[in-house]
């Protein structure tokens, strides 16, 4: 049963994926450069709204990995305005990195350092590199991650700061952002996460002994101080020394660092490094499949004790869901898993996919939430690597 629905799931994901993309150049694309910062609930696009590091980086990655794996020449296309507007707007010429966020015409707005937006550059990077072989691409993620490793590192305490200021000086009081609600939080899990994920991909292409020994030892960070070892969730806002800060749980994240871990554990190839993710991995996969649900289908965005549940079904979480369980199942054999992944995507299908104007909305349909469909947050990344990743991994 399981095979001959895979082969149906495979199709499926090379379908939705290309809607997906398809949607994003319809309209997305601003004719006066790049891409716009915002598209509306009602697909109008705002001219003059800021644009963002995490999204611009997001379309490289996303239409990089998009041509590699479907070799579609549009994609390529897109890949490389994203690109082309990255190095000439986003970077920071005279101290290395990139810039958090940019007015409409391309003029720097903000210029901190946040480290998630230096990660998904190089996460970015190191893709375009991988589809195009591109060697500036590649000398550019490799200057953004020796920047993040001399200044953002904590030597003594380990993992990286949230945020530094422009010439990567560290400051308390700009550590707090619309991902980062603690002035006090040094560190987070969302941001070592993504880098977590932005090292894995540089690694593919970089096979450098330094950056394989950083990654070991942030895999161990976040074995160590971020997953909760009683609870099998991630643990969320840090001091600098590691003191946790709250008690919410975020199943998104959780699902999808459970198969991140384990990408990062493979691609270091060493059977002792898996032998410690792995039951890590299930472990978190587990949790989230036993309480994560929401009443009516679909994973929960977030949940906190003591505090009222955000019921929301927020897209992306759905995308890692699929992706996460269907690695687990992976990872055991066991079917809960793959019942799981199949039961969310159809979710997906019911409650996500825009089957009139194609694309995804940013919450469930039932939840009846009106917000853009293209902003900073939003992008084509984790629903077009959910489609790709299974595209990928299931064997016909």
């Amino acid at each position: 049963m399981v095979s001959e629905e895979s082969k149906h799931l495979k199709i499926a994901m090379e379908a939705e994926a290309q809607s997906i993309l398809s949607f994003w150049e319809r309209y997305a694309v601003d004719p006066h450069g790049g891409f716009y910062g915002v598209v509306d609930s009602h697909l109008e696009p705002h001219a003059d709204a800021k644009k963002h590091l995490v999204l611009n980086t997001r379309l490289i990655w996303t239409f990089s990995a998009a041509y590699r794996v479907l070799k579609k020449q549009s994609y390529k296309e897109m890949a490389q305005r994203a690109y082309n507007y990255f190095i000439s707007h986003f970077t920071d010429s005279q101290y290395g990195g990139a810039y958090w966020e940019l007015n409409a015409d391309g003029t720097v707005y903000d210029a901190t350092k946040r480290t998630y937006g230096e990660a998904f550059a190089i996460y970015a990077l190191s893709e375009y590199y991988n589809a195009f072989r591109d060697k500036k691409a590649l000398d550019q993620a490799i200057s953004i991650y020796r920047c993040l490793e001399k200044h953002a590192f904590d030597e003594h305490n380990k993992g990286y700061y949230e945020a530094l200021l422009q010439d990567w000086r560290f400051e308390q009081g700009k550590q707090i952002s619309n991902i980062n609600p603690y002035e006090s939080a040094s560190k987070t899990m969302n941001t070592h996460l993504h880098l977590l994920e932005a090292y894995t991909s540089l690694y593919k292409v970089w096979k450098n002994v330094d950056l394989k020994g950083r990654l070991q030892e942030h895999i161990k960070v976040m074995m160590d101080k971020i997953v909760d070892h009683s609870t099998w969730h991630f643990k969320l806002y840090f001091d600098r020394t590691w003191e946790s800060l709250n008690y919410a749980v975020s199943y998104g994240h959780d699902i999808e660092g459970s198969w991140l871990l384990w990408e990062a554990a493979k691609i270091i190839g060493s059977d002792k490094i898996k032998e410690c993710v792995k039951p890590i991995s299930i472990k978190m996969a587990h949790a989230v499949l036993k309480e994560g649900w929401h009443r009516d289908g679909g994973i929960l965005y977030e949940a906190e004790p003591m505090k009222q549940t955000n019921w929301n079904r927020s897209w992306w979480v759905q995308a890692e869901a699929v992706a996460g369980f269907f690695n687990a199942w992976k990872l055991t054999g066991e079917d809960e898993y793959y019942l799981a992944a199949m039961r969310v995507w159809r979710f997906i299908d019911e409650e996500i996919i825009d089957h009139i104007n194609g694309g995804w909305f940013s919450f469930a349909i039932s939840d009846k939430k009106s917000v853009n469909r293209i902003d900073g947050w939003t992008c084509p990344y984790h629903n077009t690597r959910m489609c790709l990743e299974l595209m990928e991994n299931i064997k016909i």
